[in-house]
């Protein structure tokens, strides 16, 4: 069952909006693979991207930050082809970066959330944030 105080999912066309908002645990990690590969099964055949909003987020584990970089491996070799992550500090921009395999074209970093919907519609993605996000 979705934690909403620790993090929010859903999907809005073809981009999975994720938001993480306390410590990411191991646990916590399993948990967030298991619903990213529930939510995006509908969109996985095709190229789609995400929206990840980390500036609530508190630093993980190593344990945890092995489990980010699974993730990671997992929606690329799924067809996820952007991203536009939303941070507060440069170490989380720095942590995310060092776990993604995007090339920089294809990850975008800001503080701000509306310039990270406004890339992902340039990029092709149709996209609003949802509400609560």
């Amino acid at each position: 069952m979705p934690r909403t105080d620790l993090y929010q999912m859903g999907v809005v066309g073809r981009v999975l909006c994720v938001k993480l908002k306390s410590i990411s645990t191991k646990a916590l990690v399993e948990q967030l693979l298991d619903e990213v590969q529930y939510l995006v099964k509908d969109i996985q055949h095709e190229p789609w991207a995400a929206y990840v909003d980390i500036r609530d987020w508190i630093m993980p584990s190593m344990e945890a930050l092995n489990g980010f970089q699974g993730i990671y491996d997992w929606c690329a070799d799924n067809n996820q082809t952007h991203e536009a992550t939303v941070c507060r500090f440069d170490t989380q921009k720095n942590i995310i970066g060092d776990v993604s395999s995007y090339e920089p074209e294809f990850h975008f970093f800001t503080q701000n959330a509306q310039e990270a919907v406004q890339w992902l519609n340039q990029q092709g993605f149709e996209f609003a944030l949802p509400d609560g996000f």
